[in-house]
């Protein structure tokens, strides 16, 4: 009813400021369409809001039982026309068991430094003489290129050539791409190059400067 008496309204304010009308024998139609869509909106608002998760990010992860995983990265120092390049083994319990910082000369293309990196990462597997290794970097182009049977025709791709020769005697069973964030060790590695003369290697003691660079949290 107070729908069918709101409807009548509506109608004679429709009158007096414009020409929408509807017929009087439409009233009653209007009224129960106007409930109708009154109650269904009621409806939707009682119903509960979906909760939207925000998707988790990509955490990094040790490898499986029996293996060891290689995170590299490479840095640029431009002013100093170097390069620096990190790579931290971990076991599978997440312990750093060794690591590397090496400075080189900056190559011709920026590019090119995380093919080295990579290529570092491998020649400093088979100098610890690690065979079943997972390699893992955040430049997607070089993990990509890696497992490919096809030779790139990247400007890398004769380093990248030269990274797969070294998997002939290895038993490297995995690439993994990952997020700079989940791959801070290697990264701060890299960065931390600058410092370094030449190559530092660790392997049992860890040093004291590198506390804070191996121990922050991987992922």
């Amino acid at each position: 009813m107070a729908m069918v008496m709101w409807t009548i309204w509506h109608r004679r304010n429709q009158i007096r400021v414009s020409t929408n009308d509807f017929p009087k024998a439409q009233v009653l139609q209007q009224a129960s369409q106007t409930l109708t869509t009154f109650q269904q909106s009621q409806y939707s608002l009682s119903q509960p809001l979906a909760v939207i998760r925000p998707q988790a990010s990509a955490q990094w992860s040790p490898p499986s039982a029996n293996c060891l995983k290689l995170n590299f990265d490479g840095a640029v120092f431009s002013e100093l026309g170097k390069v620096g390049f990190g790579v931290v083994v971990h076991d599978c319990q997440g312990k750093a068991i060794a690591s590397l910082l090496e400075q080189a000369l900056l190559p011709f293309s920026l590019v090119i430094v995380e093919a080295m990196a990579a290529a570092r990462a491998m020649s400093f597997a088979q100098e610890l003489g690690i065979s079943k290794f997972m390699l893992e970097g955040d430049s997607k182009v070089v993990i990509n290129s890696l497992p490919s049977k096809e030779a790139s025709l990247s400007s890398f791709g004769h380093l990248l050539e030269s990274d797969k020769s070294l998997l002939v005697t290895s038993k490297c069973i995995a690439f993994s791409h990952v997020r700079r964030t989940s791959n801070k060790v290697a990264h701060n590695l890299a960065r931390h190059a600058r410092h370094v003369r030449g190559l530092s290697v660790w392997v049992e003691d860890v040093p004291p400067h590198l506390y804070d660079v191996l121990f922050v949290d991987p992922g």
